[in-house]
């Protein structure tokens, strides 16, 4: 009943403050949608007036220019420098200097002019009003094959309007003319009338030629400018083109407004956009006061958040942390809760489940500990016998030939082999000690093998000696290099013992020449190391990578690879952050 009663009361708490909460959101967007609306139109408006104000005025600044240099064209001084072969230096320089005079004039009245200048592609010469005489080598500004004499062209990063003489209205493959002028545009003054459209993140504009190129950075980025051009232009084909565009895009992630006029005989639109999220004073004033009465009936409703933060926000929030923790492996957590509510009775059901997952978890790694054990013992007792065997073997052959000095010192090393296995009754030694008795089984087997066989011992890292390890795991993999690789050797067979440590893993190569190298037989023995079934060459390889694993977790246990000398390569790798 207690815990029907609280299920009860919280829903009905929130049920009502959502209910209520959806009647004021309901009521708020629709006063403002009201408001937006009636801004937005007003915005619109004057979006539309100012772009119509501003393209007349730059139409009837690009006319000023083309009247400017259709008079500059028909000058008889540059007539005379460009045909008159009887001018003298003196002559020329008096000509050249007039229209100087002539070109600074009309450019210091006419703010939208950046610079005039007079082109003689044949003399490799110009006329600069900002920069006099100089030597220019004539190079073409590409242009579109459907431009225009009074079309603007984009050089240099910079519009220029362009009229050449002989006058021509398309462009020919190797057309120089006799001369011509260039007007540059002032970016002081374009950029000044972008500005009318509007700073900030929320509106702006752009002026775009025929050719595509974009002129202004007013006010973003060249990369989001590039955005806004491809959304408008995406816009502008899609209702499909014309001189006058009103219409809608997204980029940027957000929603905007575009509107665009074109000048046709000059080749360039002016674009003009504004951010759909961009909010004027009227709805401003809408939102401020639907502002004030959430706010009037928030603190109305505060009280009610308050107390059911308190009663139940918090305490559930606790049991969800403590969870968290517990999830995270801290079984040490309790929680406690003093009001005698439900809330009671989950925190001490939480404590008792914790309780009873931490015995839970003791029982299984005891039992895992002990399954471990056991397994481990049952793996060794299958490698004890293998070396017995060889070893009586071995000492009847060396008796049969007399050779009593041998089986003296094969016999002394017999016994250091089997003190090792019944002296060391530990399961987990030190690496060195390991070590050491593989070097002491290698001198046994050289003691059979003779010169038949060379043995390079690497160097063991002084970091790694203490390191403790299962008992028995480099002896058998020696013994499966003498007994199958070395196996059909008749000289100059080799083995080579080198140790590495690469953080967090230990790697221990054991590698000959032997004739197991093929990748057949590495495959091979790669399915015996993975489903040993009584295979003499994989027993001590599966026997190895299974106790490798049982001690130091799956990333651990035996590669297979093809050696560098030729053979079969044994990599043993062991993960040092984890201790036996």
């Amino acid at each position: 009943m207690k815990k029907q009663g609280m299920v009860s009361v919280f829903k009905k708490l929130y049920i009502l403050f959502v209910i209520i909460i959806v009647i004021i959101y309901v009521s708020t967007i629709i006063i403002f949608l009201k408001y937006a609306k009636q801004q937005r139109n007003v915005e619109i408006g004057g979006m539309q007036s100012a772009v119509v104000h501003n393209v007349s005025a730059l139409e009837q600044q690009l006319e000023i220019i083309y009247n400017l240099e259709r008079n500059l064209v028909s000058d008889g001084r540059i007539s005379s420098l460009v045909y008159d072969t009887s001018l003298n230096g003196y002559e020329r320089s008096q000509l050249m200097l007039a229209l100087l005079v002539n070109m600074q004039g009309f450019q210091s009245l006419n703010n939208i002019i950046e610079d005039i200048t007079i082109i003689f592609p044949k003399q490799e010469m110009e006329l600069s009003a900002v920069e006099g005489h100089s030597s220019k080598e004539y190079v073409p500004i590409p242009r579109n094959g459907d431009n225009t004499a009074r079309s603007l062209v984009y050089c240099d990063g910079k519009a220029q309007m362009e009229l050449l003489y002989p006058l021509t209205y398309s462009i020919e493959e190797d057309y120089v003319p006799d001369f011509g002028v260039s007007i540059t545009l002032s970016e002081d003054y374009l950029q000044e009338l972008l500005e009318l459209f509007g700073s900030g993140e929320q509106a702006g504009a752009f002026f775009v030629l025929d050719g595509g190129e974009v002129l202004g950075q007013q006010p973003v980025e060249e990369e989001a400018q590039a955005q806004l051009m491809d959304c408008w232009y995406r816009a502008w084909e899609k209702q499909g083109g014309g001189e006058s565009f009103l219409g809608k895009g997204r980029c940027l992630g957000t929603s905007y407004l575009f509107m665009s006029e074109s000048i046709p005989g000059y080749g360039i639109t002016v674009v003009a956009y504004r951010s759909g999220r961009g909010i004027g004073s009227s709805a401003m004033v809408a939102l401020l006061m639907m502002g004030v009465v959430l706010l009037v009936i928030s603190i109305l409703f505060f009280e009610i958040l308050y107390q059911t933060n308190t009663a139940v926000n918090k305490p559930l929030k606790k049991v969800v942390q403590a969870f968290g923790q517990v999830q995270e492996g801290n079984l040490e957590i309790r929680i406690f809760h003093k009001p005698q509510d439900e809330f009671q009775y989950i925190y001490s059901s939480f404590n008792r489940m914790v309780e009873r997952i931490q015995e839970l978890i003791e029982n299984v790694k005891e039992q895992g500990r002990l399954l471990q054990n056991a397994e481990l013992m049952q793996l060794q007792s299958q490698i004890n016998p293998h070396f017995l065997y060889n070893s009586f073997y071995l000492i009847r052959i060396m008796a049969k030939n007399e050779s009593y000095d041998q089986i003296i010192q094969f016999v002394t090393s017999l016994a250091k082999y089997y003190r090792f296995l019944n002296k060391e009754v530990e399961q987990n030694i030190p690496l060195s000690r390991e070590v050491e008795h593989m070097e002491n089984y290698i001198d046994i087997q050289q003691m059979r093998f003779g010169d038949k066989i060379t043995v390079h011992k690497g160097q063991l890292p002084e970091s790694a000696a203490g390191f403790l390890v299962p008992k028995l795991i480099l002896q058998p993999v020696i013994e499966n290099a003498y007994n199958y690789g070395m196996s059909d050797i008749l000289k100059d067979g080799q083995i080579a013992i080198s140790y590495s440590l690469k953080e967090p893993y230990l790697c221990i190569v054991i590698e000959d020449n032997g004739g197991g190298g093929s990748s057949e037989n590495i495959e091979r023995m790669r399915e015996y190391i993975q489903d040993y079934q009584g295979r003499a060459a994989g027993h001590a390889l599966s026997n190895i990578e299974r106790r490798l694993k049982l001690a130091y977790g799956e990333t651990s246990g035996i590669l297979l690879e093809q050696s560098e000398l030729g053979g079969l390569k044994v990599i043993l790798r062991i993960d040092m952050r984890v201790t036996l």
